[in-house]
């Protein structure tokens, strides 16, 4: 009898230490995995000090700790009064000396929580704004923002020309233009109305869609005096429109009618965009399809910028000529370019002829030295 009530003890005081055993390795684990976020959060740490007679005591940087393993109650033999408990293999003060040794962590130093992320969002924001700023923007070459270009004398074998329509877009003519041009692999560029535009947003995706470019030539094309307030309003709501419909941005402008004297042209470039005129006038506004052809044709050279048009009236003409006009100009060797590509080449173009005079500049420089040297 009392044997058995002994085992039953024993397995009894065996199950509380196998919980008690259970519910600490539990408790490690959650401080361990716990405390390095509290440290970065830069919660205060409450350390254990010592007097000042005595070593400083820094308790260890914690480690993440394994999950618990399947623990195994251990097994407890009858005490007798002449068995006595085992001493610890050190002693306090050597323990406190091990312990003095680890080195000791200031969580001030450690970036907090708030801290990391505050960071993170503010690099993101600064990204995204550099991205906006920079996003899908039809490059202009530095030498060209803030001018008008009306005419781009490049080097006999450069022979680059940009087709480029005003006044649409226009039901039927456009989209008539459109195929001609996708027929024969040719990218163009079109200043368009805003208030066109905004009648016929489905043409302007398709253009952007297919390659072109889009330009700004006002909201409402007039031509008389306007205001600066008039101007930024006529500039600016139909470059907001333009961006908002193909995702570009366009500095590239051109004044209705060539009208370079009545407020549009100043507000542009005191904003950076470049002033597109032409070199060569098709006329076919008011041109047969045969005169139409001759007038472009007969001022063909590297770097033309041809005026045509896709809207404001009746372009039956222009689109009846057009696939003739662009297979001639090809037939004599010439490639069709936007105005982006078109400015790039000329960039490169004048870059190289500004080393060419450097170059020309320091070799007569040092000529005149050997001069008079002699």
């Amino acid at each position: 009898m009392l044997q058995n009530q002994s085992l039953i003890r024993q397995q009894e005081q065996q199950r509380r230490i196998s919980r008690l055993a259970l519910v600490a390795a539990m408790g490690s684990f959650m401080i361990g995995a716990m405390l390095p976020w509290n440290l970065r959060a830069n919660r205060s740490v409450k350390l254990l000090s010592l007097p000042q007679s005595s070593p400083k005591i820094v308790a260890p940087s914690p480690q993440p700790a394994q999950p618990p393993e399947k623990l195994k109650p251990p097994t407890v033999a009858p005490t007798t009064p002449e068995q006595s408990s085992t001493p610890s293999s050190t002693t306090p003060t050597q323990e406190r000396q091990e312990t003095s040794k680890l080195p000791s962590i200031d969580p001030r130093t450690l970036p907090s929580v708030g801290q990391t992320i505050s960071q993170r969002v503010e690099g993101v924001q600064t990204a995204v704004t550099r991205l906006k700023e920079q996003r899908f923007e039809n490059k202009i070459p530095d030498r060209f923002k803030g001018k008008t270009v009306k005419d781009l004398q490049l080097n006999s074998d450069q022979k680059v020309i940009a087709l480029t329509f005003d006044d649409g877009p226009w039901p039927t003519t456009t989209e008539q233009i459109l195929d001609i041009l996708k027929e024969n692999n040719v990218k163009a560029t079109f200043f368009w109305v805003g208030q066109a535009l905004n009648n016929h947003k489905e043409i302007g995706k398709k253009v952007a869609a297919d390659g072109h470019v889009i330009a700004n030539h006002t909201w409402n094309h007039r031509y008389h005096k306007h205001s600066q307030a008039e101007a930024a309003k006529e500039i600016d709501r139909t470059a907001d429109l333009i961006e908002e419909l193909v995702g570009v941005k366009t500095p590239i402008f051109r004044p209705p009618g060539g009208v370079e004297d009545n407020g549009l042209v100043d507000y542009v470039l005191r904003r950076d965009y470049v002033n597109i005129m032409w070199s060569s006038d098709s006329r076919d506004w008011r041109s047969s399809a045969s005169a139409i052809k001759s007038n472009v044709l007969s001022s063909v050279k590297p770097g033309r910028i041809i005026l045509l048009h896709d809207g404001g009236g009746n372009r039956a003409e222009t689109v009846k000529v057009l696939p003739e006009i662009i297979t001639e100009i090809k037939q004599q060797g010439y490639r069709f370019v936007t105005i982006p590509e078109l400015l790039e080449i000329a960039d490169q173009h004048l870059a190289q002829q500004e080393r060419q005079g450097e170059q020309l500049s320091s070799v007569q420089s040092t000529d005149s030295n050997a001069i008079m040297t002699e």
